[in-house]
């Protein structure tokens, strides 16, 4: 890969400059990714080959205030895929499918619904559903409830948690390694022991970062809020993976889109958590590509 392909712009209608980065063969099998919380256009396979081998081109996407995408203010979720349409107007891109991991699934679910004429298939991974669920703390450890009561209800205090947060990604990159590995659960540490696999991570959260914090935090308050998305409505087809040990976002949630999306169907990894995805890429990808 070259290097102007992992730091790519295009600028919008509305004058925004939207980052891009493009992995992978020029292929025509395209693939929209959206990365989770506070991530950027670097979240890819840290396994080249697995692009090459399956023949697909993956389009990764900062999202507003992250990396190279400019702020937006007063954004919402259903705003975003009208984004995603207009890179695929300018890559000459008609029919593609789209991916989000974690905080990327709701924006995934967002173009499925929208864009119900070029997605062709969806795949949302460790991704959350909509906050305005019946039961939406259930499941949750005690800390996560505190958390996500913050970013539902108290705006103010979700920036300033944010922004402690962008100055431990923009300090020492030690550092940050050393509290990402402790942050997580064994079976997601499990999943960073490959260096390669913590070195992509770290590198795609050190550029979600570099604008600041308000971007990392305007999506915290958009994903918990409610997104005006039913999902029932959702034609297009949407795989859903979750690792049954996920304590940032339970199983339950999974279920409960799975049991949502008419034309869902649910895997789920026995042995992974939250990250199931750094070493599944392959797995996702090849089901996300074919054509049934």
């Amino acid at each position: 890969m070259t290097y102007p392909e992992k730091n790519q712009t295009v600028t919008l209608s509305d004058g925004r400059k939207l980052g891009f980065a493009t992995y992978g063969p020029h292929s025509k099998t395209v693939v929209f990714h959206f990365h989770g919380s506070a991530g950027s256009r670097f979240e890819r396979p840290a396994d080249d080959t697995i692009l090459q081998d399956l023949g697909i081109r993956l389009i990764s996407i900062d999202r507003p205030g992250h990396g190279l995408s400019d702020f937006q203010p007063d954004r919402r979720l259903l705003d975003w895929p009208n984004n995603v349409k207009q890179l695929a107007t300018h890559l000459g891109v008609d029919k593609f499918r789209v991916m989000g991991l974690s905080a990327g699934g709701p924006y995934a679910l967002a173009c499925a619904f929208k864009l119900s004429d070029q997605v062709e298939a969806c795949a949302v991974v460790s991704g959350p559903a909509p906050p305005d669920r019946p039961s939406p703390y259930q499941g949750l450890s005690v800390s996560h409830r505190i958390i996500t009561f913050i970013f539902r209800n108290i705006p103010w205090l979700t920036f300033k948690m944010r922004r402690g947060m962008y100055r431990l990604a923009s300090g020492d990159v030690e550092t940050l390694r050393a509290r990402i590995i402790a942050g997580f659960p064994p079976a997601d540490r499990k999943v960073l022991e490959p260096a390669h696999n913590l070195t992509v991570m770290l590198e795609e959260i050190r550029e979600g970062y570099c604008q600041g914090w308000d971007g990392p935090a305007t999506d915290d308050t958009i994903i918990f809020a409610p997104w005006a998305l039913p999902l029932n409505d959702i034609s297009t087809r949407v795989d859903i993976w979750h690792g049954e040990l996920d304590r940032n976002i339970p199983l339950g949630q999974a279920k409960y889109n799975h049991k949502s999306i008419p034309n869902s169907r649910l895997t789920v990894w026995t042995e992974l958590g939250h990250l199931g995805l750094h070493s599944k890429w392959r797995e996702v990808l090849t089901a996300l590509t074919a054509d049934n």
